[in-house]
């Protein structure tokens, strides 16, 4: 538990020691970085809908494409298009691929909670 707390403050630390200006005082050059940053998170819920902003960013994946919901588990509802024929490339999925795809589908799916005991 503790490793990953300290894991955490390094990596958020580290985020902050990027944003340094003044070698001369680094301590008060990260309190004016984190400043900044908790005054932009602020002012950005006040923007309207149609800016973008860190708080109302489009997913990482989005490609504007339309989600089909025609029967599907609930896992598969990610926007996106899909690829096209000519593009698709089978292969079979090793072993251990195939147990954490499995895996992944059993415990991230709510549809199938009631069958995992």
């Amino acid at each position: 538990m503790y490793v990953y707390i300290y894991i955490y403050i390094c990596r958020y630390l580290f985020n902050l020691k990027k944003k340094v200006k003044n070698k001369a005082r680094v301590e008060a050059s990260i309190c004016e970085a984190y400043i900044v940053e908790e005054i932009l998170t602020f002012i950005s819920y006040y923007f309207e809908h149609y800016l973008r902003t860190r708080i109302n960013h489009v997913p990482r994946h989005d490609d504007g494409g339309e989600v089909s919901s025609s029967g599907n588990l609930s896992i598969f509802f990610d926007p996106g298009r899909l690829t096209p024929k000519n593009a698709v490339r089978g292969r079979y999925l090793s072993e251990i691929e195939f147990r954490q795809a499995h895996n992944y589908v059993l415990f991230n799916c709510g549809e199938l909670r009631p069958f995992i005991k």
